[in-house]
């Protein structure tokens, strides 16, 4: 059970934040936003631990059973398409153990700041890279490819795909894949949010508009929101050549509050 980068046990938020911190540590890697307030939580749980709340939702899951064994690394890179550029990056990807065998979980953190652009926005940024490239960028093609292996077509009442948030699909596809290479059958997509003294709640319950809105057009609305410290699914998504669809796929969101006690550093 450890946190682990390039070989390198981490053990303290110095080490974190050399071997695994965020591309832009001056702005990323301060108190009270998801960047730092990730790793203290993982680090404070201790050696052989789980924060918390993160232990509470698998518990809840009858396709889970108790923890036996874990490895994480930091800034894990997923990547989930065959096109050159870099590859999605998930803040933490764990590697977990229990009765039922290994599972991956692909952790999520996130303060107040948004899950990225929308699909729209995505695509017409895409669209005008292909403009300026004279056609060689390849994102309108990764966007369709994404839209078409985790969704589907829209089905009635459903929302559609270019209100979604981009970060969702991408994520969601990174675990998948990541999974799929590790030779596991389930792939959990975390979010594990922070309330702190530095977000704004109309900030936190947009987020959790966006997510609702994933999940109900991911489940084509068996589940349409997602509450704090659960577990959905699992789901089959429709797949293609690298997203597999014979991989479990599991989300849900916990919050760790810190308003109150906020760190100092």
């Amino acid at each position: 059970m450890a946190i682990v980068k390039s070989g390198q046990i981490i053990a303290t938020l110095d080490d974190w934040k050399a071997w695994g911190g965020p591309k832009d540590v001056l702005t990323q890697w301060v108190p009270n936003r998801s960047a730092k307030e990730l790793a203290r939580a993982w680090l404070a749980a201790g050696p052989n631990a789980m924060p918390s709340e993160v232990i509470s939702v698998f518990e809840h899951h009858a396709a889970f059973g108790p923890l036996l064994g874990w490895v994480a690394e930091p800034e894990g890179k997923l990547p989930f398409d065959a096109f050159r550029g870099e590859p999605r990056n998930s803040d933490l990807v764990v590697l977990a153990d229990d009765q039922h065998g290994k599972y991956l979980i692909a952790v999520e953190g996130k303060a107040d700041e948004p899950f990225g652009e929308t699909v729209a926005d995505a695509l017409a940024a895409a669209l005008e890279r292909g403009l300026s490239t004279d056609g060689r960028s390849k994102g309108i093609a990764r966007i369709e490819q994404l839209g078409s292996a985790l969704l589907g077509p829209k089905q009635r009442g459903e929302p559609p795909v270019g209100d979604l948030r981009y970060q969702l699909l991408t994520a969601c596809a990174g675990a998948l894949c990541e999974a799929k290479r590790q030779g596991v059958s389930r792939a959990v997509m975390l979010v594990h949010e922070f309330v702190t003294i530095r977000t704004e709640d109309i900030n936190h319950a947009r987020n959790a508009a966006d997510l609702d809105a994933f999940v109900s057009r991911l489940s084509h609305q068996s589940v349409i929101s997602v509450d704090s410290g659960r577990l959905y699914g699992p789901f089959r998504v429709p797949g293609n050549d690298l997203i597999p669809c014979d991989v479990d796929l599991y989300l849900g969101k916990v919050v760790r509050n810190i308003r109150d006690n906020p760190p100092e550093r």
